[in-house]
């Protein structure tokens, strides 16, 4: 890190360089460690969200590599909430409720975000209000608050829905916050602005 001043007596540049770790998610709870170097990113859809080719055995052949989606921190101020993140996917696995958890993701060691299966389907809407009432109240019961029930955070396939975006969720205990999140989906359905769709809509 370099510290950039202006000396007040003399008016020249001082420089002061300092040297430290920088942080990363220290949340690891899945086996598998991905560089971020060997994942080749094809479409961008948020400012931290991407799609990006993998291959599970760590190779560059695309024909033996699937699209997945990759969550990455850019800025250190990013990572709280990418750790809150995936401590939230760790409780969700195996519930069929969100994406599935591929791995964490690391630049030179320091992990920074995380890959997630490629969601196939839609963005909810209004028609669909009992699925992502049914998939919200899943989700609550175990103990979450999503914290931002856009449509596009819900994903239909077919019958089926999943959430997606847990950045803002809580691992929470009461029903107020809970309740007033169930209240506000139906508005969230019907809502047109593209609010929450990223860089795709």
């Amino acid at each position: 890190m370099a510290y950039v001043s202006r000396d007040p007596s003399s008016g020249g540049l001082a420089i002061d360089l300092q040297y430290r770790t920088f942080i990363g998610i220290l949340d690891l709870w899945h086996p598998v460690l991905v560089d971020c170097l060997e994942l080749k990113r094809i479409k961008q859809l948020t400012a931290t969200t991407y799609e990006a080719n993998y291959s599970s055995d760590g190779s560059s052949n695309t024909t033996r590599s699937s699209v997945v989606v990759v969550k990455v921190a850019r800025f250190e101020w990013e990572l709280p909430r990418l750790s809150q993140e995936t401590l939230v996917y760790k409780r969700l696995e195996n519930t069929d409720l969100a994406p599935r958890f591929i791995g964490h993701v690391h630049e030179h060691g320091r992990v920074i975000g995380f890959i997630l299966e490629k969601l196939e389907g839609r963005e909810a809407n209004i028609e669909d209000l009992s699925s992502c009432q049914s998939a919200l109240q899943r989700l609550h019961d175990i103990g979450i608050l999503h914290g931002d029930v856009n449509k596009y955070n819900f994903i239909v396939q077919d019958d089926a829905v999943q959430l997606i975006d847990f950045e803002k969720s809580q691992l929470y205990d009461g029903t107020a916050y809970m309740q007033a999140e169930m209240d506000c989906l139906c508005d969230q359905l019907v809502e047109n602005t593209g609010r929450g769709a990223g860089f795709t809509r």
